[in-house]
């Protein structure tokens, strides 16, 4: 049976800590940017990304920024201290915006690598990866496929420590504005796109992928298997096994 091999790397000039997984015999593959929930680390998606390099993806679950191995020392005062909200919101928001970032630098980085076809780019995660999944899709036209999970693409939702939206400095609100996935929403749905999240979620709310959901779906109209919404009745913050296989599926097929 074919070995599956992992691999710690720091790449590009930005230093950013991640972990390949991929097919003894990888070659030309897909490539899945894998990013976790806010105060994991890389190896936190191993179990996804072996099940993924078993389907002959290659894979790059990634240390997300002021986390894993790039560990802050105010780490829990900033992401965790309720007191803290309006810098909890700015600071999420530069976290976003740097991961958006590495993920674009991610894609130039294994340009040139055999193992890896980087013209057939997907995205998953959960939570926090969810955020940085849209927030990067917004960005980056090169993702051709992406399955986050309980994540959202509004920035102006009270999720997490974050305090209302009406009740942040005037500066902070237009620079959300600007850099909000949902805004962006246009450019999202030329990603082949499945959205999974429960109803019941009292972290991330369900409402950012709603609003999402009545602006997209008819964007796909002309490619209707490119774009599913799911939403689990009752479900909290958490995902299921049956998320996971859905999202590995869709990242097979798409890519």
């Amino acid at each position: 049976m074919p070995r599956i091999i992992s691999e710690f790397l720091t790449a590009t000039d930005r230093n950013i800590p991640v972990i390949l997984t991929y097919h003894e015999h990888c070659s030309n593959a897909p490539m899945v940017l894998l990013n976790h929930g806010t105060g994991g680390d890389a190896v936190g998606m191993q179990r996804l990304a072996l099940r993924l390099a078993n389907k002959e993806v290659f894979c790059v679950s990634v240390d997300a920024y002021q986390q894993g191995s790039r560990i802050i020392d105010r780490f829990n005062d900033l992401y965790f201290n309720e007191n803290n909200s309006l810098e909890y919101k700015e600071n999420y928001l530069r976290m976003l915006l740097h991961m958006a970032q590495d993920m674009s630098a991610l894609i130039d980085y294994f340009t040139d690598d055999e193992r890896a076809d980087t013209s057939r780019v997907g995205m998953t995660g959960d939570s926090q990866g969810g955020y940085v999944a849209y927030m990067t899709m917004s960005k980056d036209a090169r993702i051709k496929a992406a399955a986050p999970l309980i994540g959202s693409p509004d920035l102006r939702d009270k999720y997490g420590n974050s305090p209302e939206f009406h009740d942040l400095p005037q500066t902070l609100q237009q620079e959300i504005n600007q850099h909000n996935p949902i805004n962006n929403y246009t450019q999202i749905s030329k990603t082949a796109l499945l959205i999974q999240n429960g109803d019941a979620d009292k972290i991330v709310p369900v409402s950012g992928v709603r609003k999402l959901n009545d602006k997209i779906k008819d964007l796909y109209k002309d490619r209707p298997d490119d774009y599913k919404y799911i939403e689990y009745p009752g479900m909290g913050h958490t995902t299921t096994h049956e998320m996971n296989m859905r999202a590995i599926e869709w990242l097979v097929e798409k890519l």
